[in-house]
């Protein structure tokens, strides 16, 4: 029971702690789930020492966070600078392994050597997924990026294989280096060879199974998500490591689509990586929370096991000094030998550049989550029936050390290397994003000008409307142009107001019950329109508290679009809501003809009004037969109610006892049955009405590559959501 209560206590923290990383800038969140848990062992300290079976824990955390990284790792990359990454991720470890180890073992003599060089084997691993996690941002070259993610992929094999001989030492008390190369000769390589062999048998599976259509996007990702485990299982059956089984299966299963995929395999590969994102969130959070779980021990003497704590605080920054030095140095060599593909120059050439960008690397791999998974696989005893020597000590060692990395990158990498954000970057896709809503637009009108009258007709008109939406969103985030945008809507806004005004007030006499459904219907109306952030409001407000109690009465109260005197006060709504628009159009025109720094955001703003004068037209005469022609019908209609001051006081709303005009019949209970009838369909076609412009634009050059894959997969995301809808 006690596992469980901390599983749920983890999970709680780690969704607590997500919501603190909002609330509190510049501190990273691997920090805040370190004092969440620090502040949780405090409250309830019994659960902080909860012990996890070593092969599980390393099973549930450390399996699946390898394999992760292992497919998403770039393959090219990797072997290009192969000769570095292996550098980094095994001969450094061993490095750091030996110096460390017989440091923490001078400084601290009742930890044994071989206990020693478990810890410091532990903080082989980097985690770069830290560094990302960080509150601060930080910009690293490409070659940097590929050190980091190779030498987090490899040295986590690295290290958890050195960790085991080294606790095979410690638990057995004895050591033989023939055996241990032996050992580690089977465990490495056999590793490897089990996981390639079981890495293609699984992607062969997935593929026999997927030609023959058996799996969906769910069996996918649960096929997926399993594979790790599964893998570490069968590998640590054989003798052999699990971990390096894992990594090698990582690396064997990436799959390869190239730039243009089918919907399908694109909305799949969505879905997946979203489901991994949470898995290794999880992950990570829960282990940053049990490193802060570990931290008050250090108020335990039983933790301290006979140390001072001055002297436990040296060991924890000479150990953390020298790994940060060794690597440095290490790098730096590295870095000198480094010719650079692109100038052909040597590192040593520029050794200042080249020791700086060492040592950003340096810190750019701080220890954490795998650290921590490895540490926590401790046994609680020996061989021979003993308590195993210093673990609760070596293990807050390990936490300190893991902080200390964590707040050295969360302080100074964002000094020593600050990213510089690309705006024009975000402004050209903002603009590519523009060019391509305009597209989808355009063609939509056109079909819906051919296909007035089809069944198809009022759902599109609804995806039409919310395209116009998604376009105007777009165009106000537009810097200096949005701004003239957004100036030009708002000024559209009073216009409109003033019109809604001078013909409600022929109105004012009819009850607030009356109007009340008028208001809720424009309201709806404009909102589908396109019209948000309180501009659909105009014309639909009541000033006193009764009017709007009533309006929101009657928001909450189900229509039935078929009855008469609902269908008549639709048509009047519409009538109100044409007027509105015409109202806008006339003041468009004018700023065109008067102010020509003005004239182009007009142009653009008097054609989404114009389409919202056809939308509400097609919704008053879809499927009439009535022979005038459509500037005579518009008069017509307008001045049924409106025309106020030309036959005198007009009124708002016309009695919903009196027919609707001659020609004219109810469908608005049609029109609603057939958008919500067609409505998925014209969704998805208009979805890949998107991906065909797109397509089209990158075509003619319009769009950069990456415009056009930030574009698409923008619209798989839509489209995955849609399907799961």
């Amino acid at each position: 029971m006690e596992v469980l209560e901390l599983i749920l206590l983890l999970l709680i923290c780690v969704v607590v702690s997500s919501a603190l990383d909002q609330m509190i800038a510049r501190v990273s969140l691997p920090l805040i789930q370190i004092a969440v848990g620090f502040v949780i062992a405090l409250v309830i300290p019994h659960l902080a020492n909860v012990y996890i079976d070593s092969e599980v824990f390393m099973m549930l955390f450390i399996a699946p966070l390898l394999f992760r990284e292992a497919k998403e790792s770039d393959r090219i990359q990797l072997w290009k600078n192969k000769t570095s990454v292996l550098s980094m991720a095994i001969a450094l470890v061993i490095a750091s392994v030996l110096i460390a180890g017989f440091a923490l073992h001078w400084i601290i003599p009742s930890i044994p050597l071989a206990a020693a060089f478990a810890c410091t084997a532990a903080l082989g691993p980097t985690d770069a997924a830290a560094v990302s996690a960080l509150g601060s941002t930080i910009s690293l070259n490409k070659r940097q990026k590929t050190l980091l993610s190779g030498e987090a992929l490899i040295n986590d094999a690295s290290g958890v294989v050195s960790f085991e001989f080294a606790i095979a030492a410690a638990v057995t008390g004895a050591f033989s280096l023939k055996e241990a190369v032996g050992s580690f000769a089977v465990l490495f390589f056999g590793g490897i060879a089990v996981g390639l062999v079981l890495g293609f048998a699984l992607k062969r599976g997935m593929l026999f199974l997927r030609r023959r259509g058996y799996v969906n996007t769910t069996m996918h990702v649960i096929y997926e998500v399993l594979s790790p485990f599964l893998l570490f299982l069968i590998a640590e059956e054989l003798h052999v490591s699990g971990i390096l089984a894992v990594v090698a299966a990582g690396l064997l299963m990436q799959e390869h689509s190239g730039n243009i995929v089918p919907a399908e395999t694109a909305q799949r590969e969505m879905v997946s990586n979203s489901f991994w994102e949470v898995i290794v969130f999880l992950i990570n959070g829960v282990i940053f929370v049990m490193l802060g779980m570990q931290l008050p021990k250090v108020l335990h003497p039983e933790t301290m096991g006979g140390t001072r704590i001055p002297v436990v605080f040296a060991a924890m920054f000479a150990v953390t000094a020298l790994i940060i030095v060794v690597r440095w140095i290490w790098l730096i060599v590295g870095g000198f030998r480094y010719k650079d593909p692109e100038s052909g120059l040597r590192g040593i050439k520029t050794p200042g550049r080249t020791v700086k960008e060492a040592l950003v690397t340096t810190i750019a791999g701080p220890k954490g989550a795998v650290t921590l998974s490895i540490i926590m696989t401790i046994p609680l005893y020996t061989q021979h029936g003993n308590a195993f020597p210093q673990r609760n000590l070596i293990i807050f060692l390990t936490s300190g050390v893991i902080l200390l990395t964590l707040l050295i990158a969360d302080i100074f990498l964002p000094v020593l290397s600050p990213k510089v954000v690309d705006e024009s970057k975000e402004r050209k896709l903002k603009l590519a994003r523009v060019r391509v809503l305009e597209g989808v637009i355009r063609e939509l009108r056109q079909t819906l000008d051919e296909y007035a009258e089809s069944d198809y007709a009022p759902a599109a008109r609804l995806a039409l409307m919310r395209y116009r939406r998604r376009l105007m969103r777009e165009r106000l985030s537009l810097d200096a142009c949005g701004d003239m945008v957004e100036e030009m809507a708002q000024e559209i806004t009073k216009v409109q107001q003033d019109r809604a005004d001078e013909i409600q007030k022929q109105s004012y006499d009819i009850p607030v019950a009356e109007r009340a459904p008028f208001y809720a219907l424009l309201r709806e109306i404009r909102a589908s329109l396109g019209y948000f952030g309180g501009m659909e409001d105009t014309g639909a407000k009541f000033e006193s508290r009764k009017g709007r109690i009533f309006l929101k009465l009657v928001r909450l109260k189900k229509r039935d679009y078929n009855d008469d005197q609902v269908a008549r006060t639709y048509y009047d709504t519409c009538l109100f809501a044409i007027e509105l628009e015409h109202a806008a159009i006339d003041y468009l025109n004018e700023v065109k003809e008067n102010e020509p720094e003005r004239a182009e955001v007009a142009d653009i703003l008097l054609e989404e009004h114009e389409a919202s004068l056809q939308s509400l037209w097609g919704r008053i005469h879809y499927g009439q037969e009535y022979s005038a022609d459509a500037e005579a019908k518009e008069r017509e209609l307008c001045g049924f109610l409106y025309r106020a001051g030309e036959t005198g006081p007009m009124r708002l709303i016309g009695d919903v006892n009196t027919p609707l005009p001659e020609g004219i019949r109810n469908v608005t209970g049609e029109q609603f049955v057939k958008a919500l009838q067609y409505a998925d369909e014209v969704d998805a076609n208009v979805l890949e009405m998107e991906l065909n412009q797109i397509r089209r634009m990158r075509f003619d050059g319009d769009l950069t590559e990456s415009e056009a894959r930030a574009l698409r997969e923008e619209v798989y995301l839509m489209q995955t959501s849609f399907f799961g809808h």
